[in-house]
């Protein structure tokens, strides 16, 4: 919101609060009567809790000559001449601005004070951390009273409730409610929390690793849900008293190259019977399962064949949990093996490797792959790379069907994705080094480009060689994406779109655009298209 609106709102909101004044306004003791937010639609509402990095207005009486705010015992800006005798308008300070929360230093209050030069006044308020989650539940089974629980998760942090309904997780998940969830509620009256884990995760956001463990209580239900209620959020996880059904969140690479590790992670890998994937079956000595059963881990040795299915499947006695987009051939730009596309030959030019050996790295690799090592003095805007072509006649690599990915998918859940090795390249801050990557259409009709260099702006946040989770592994094989929706032809577009425009040429190049003088090493393989919401 820009600031005239936002002034616009502030007064919206004011106008909501105003009282009448007395003839001792501005001189008798001050006193607060409530917080409200400055979105219109909220006007007429009060508030004891806020996000971070939002602006309250504090509403009183007597506030004129305010001196000093304070927020959890801190102190915070505030502009005087937005300071009345009914209100005071501040922004709520964020923890990666220095600011302290409540649930981890216990020596603060939870309170906003207001020093004026004429009395003080406090009003109870909290400061909120991140938004919490519940990643998993480790126990054995069957499960019974007298159980203990250990919860795993995120920001578990300044937790007002934590108990067990009848209603299923599904169920909550499609029912309509607010404040209370529905069911019948068994309270947990016995936890403890076992670590909270502090830390600045890829976006540069503070999170908390966080361990609860709790003795479960009796409960007259087979299944149902965990509740945990957070000063930040209400979030819960399935329950059942045997073995339920497996859940994947995440795995680290859809098409992983042999050598390497495949990693599945989610929740309730219990007992696991199977893994499939197209004509591939794993079981028992083929894969290892965490002891904290929200992990497996493959040592991946057998590619599945061309056409026999783009589903991996885990089976438990629980059930079986999917992902949809695992080897999808038809998504294959490039592999670097013999005819499969053309080499452009434009100069400075990556080179073409063999197949990687032990005595050096990459140590593995899916046949040939590609690499880049450049080297410049700074100012540079053309340097080594990887240009291709699926042919002369202008025609396009082959793309996935809608079968597989709907027609209708925003092309920013559609992506550009290769198997990466990054040698250690030193990507420094802002500019320097970066990648420039280059799509061109069927015909070479259009030319697409993203230049892949903004990493510290906030609201883009997004690294040069990034996996999903926005890190930069280095010595290892791993999936580096970029959005198709970050291509300056295709933002707000449709897969749709894409496929009517094609892709006839991709092109990397190593850039450098500072004055500084850089290095980068890295090698490419399996460039293809990959989905996901």
């Amino acid at each position: 919101m820009k600031w005239g609106m936002l002034m616009v709102a502030l007064l919206a909101v004011l106008s909501f609060g105003a009282t009448s004044c007395s003839d001792d306004d501005g001189g008798g003791q001050p006193e607060i009567t409530g917080v409200r937010v400055c979105d219109p639609e909220y006007a007429d509402s009060l508030f004891t809790k806020s996000a971070q990095g939002q602006t309250i207005a504090i509403i009183g009486k007597n506030l004129g000559g305010a001196t000093k705010v304070y927020i959890n015992d801190q102190e915070v800006y505030f502009s005087p001449t937005m300071n009345t005798d009914h209100s005071i308008i501040v922004k709520v300070p964020s923890e990666t601005d220095g600011f302290r929360l409540t649930a981890f230093n216990s020596e603060l209050k939870d309170e906003i004070r207001v020093e004026t030069n004429h009395g003080s006044a406090v009003y109870g308020f909290k400061v909120l951390g991140a938004a919490p989650s519940i990643t998993r539940i480790q126990g054995s089974y069957p499960r019974s009273a007298g159980d203990v629980l250990n919860v795993y998760g995120l920001n578990l942090y300044s937790i007002e409730n934590i108990y067990f309904t009848d209603v299923t997780a599904e169920a909550l998940d499609t029912l309509e409610w607010e404040d209370v969830v529905p069911g019948n509620h068994t309270a947990v009256a016995d936890y403890e929390i076992v670590s909270q884990n502090r830390y600045l995760n890829s976006n540069q956001n503070y999170e908390v690793s966080s361990q609860i463990q709790l003795v479960t209580p009796s409960l007259a239900f087979d299944e149902g849900t965990l509740v945990i209620e957070c000063a930040a959020g209400t979030v819960y996880i399935p329950y059942t008293k045997v073995p339920g059904k497996p859940v994947i969140s995440s795995i680290n690479t859809d098409m992983p190259i042999p050598g390497t590790d495949l990693i599945i992670k989610g929740r309730e890998f219990v007992q696991i019977e199977s893994i499939t994937y197209g004509d591939v079956t794993l079981t028992g000595d083929d894969f290892t399962v965490a002891d904290s059963e929200d992990a497996i881990i493959i040592p991946f040795k057998q590619k599945p064949t061309a056409g026999s299915g783009t589903t991996l499947t885990v089976t438990t006695p629980g059930g079986k949990a999917t992902v949809d987009y695992f080897y999808v051939y038809d998504g294959l730009l490039l592999n670097f093996e013999p005819d499969y596309a053309t080499d452009n030959g434009w100069g400075p030019n990556g080179e073409l490797m063999p197949e990687a050996t032990s005595a050096g790295i990459p140590y593995v690799s899916d046949g040939q792959f590609w690499r880049i090592k450049s080297t410049d003095a700074g100012w540079n805007w053309w340097a080594v790379m990887c240009y291709f072509r699926k042919d002369w006649n202008g025609n396009s690599f082959g793309l996935p069907g809608f079968d597989i990915i709907p027609a209708e998918t925003p092309a920013e859940e559609v992506y550009l994705a290769m198997e990466v090795w990054d040698n250690n390249t030193d990507f420094g801050e802002e500019q320097y080094p970066f990648m420039h990557y280059q799509i061109q259409t069927i015909g070479d009709a259009q030319t697409y480009v993203f230049e892949n260099f903004i990493q510290n702006d906030v609201a883009y946040k997004e690294k040069a060689l990034r996996a999903i989770d926005n890190t930069q592994p280095k010595e290892q094989w791993y999936r580096h994406v970029v959005s198709l929706g970050n291509f300056d032809g295709w933002a707000g577009k449709t897969y749709a779109d894409i496929v009517a425009d094609g892709i006839n040429q991709i092109r990397f190049m190593h850039m450098n655009w500072t004055g500084t003088p850089s290095t980068m090493d890295v090698m490419f393989d399996n460039v293809r298209i990959y989905y996901q919401k």
